[in-house]
């Protein structure tokens, strides 16, 4: 399922990163949450450590990141 945030549309698969800089993240999972408005993006990454992280981010604050490797 697709989800509109207020300036693209995002689903799970996609390659995203923070506005404000940042490793690449796989969204994992794309829609709404009870405790805030808007839409809401899990994602998941690698740490310099090699140790997999996951946190939730409004939709907002991401952007597709355009050069990513697409298998």
């Amino acid at each position: 399922m697709t989800y509109a945030t207020t300036t693209t549309a995002y689903q799970p698969g996609d390659v995203l990163t923070l506005k404000s800089g940042g490793r690449p993240m796989t969204a994992t999972w794309v829609g709404p949450v009870l405790f805030a408005s808007g839409t809401w993006l899990i994602c998941q990454w690698f740490g310099d450590d090699g140790e997999l992280h996951q946190e939730m981010f409004p939709g907002e604050t991401l952007e597709r990141v355009h050069d990513a490797l697409v298998a």
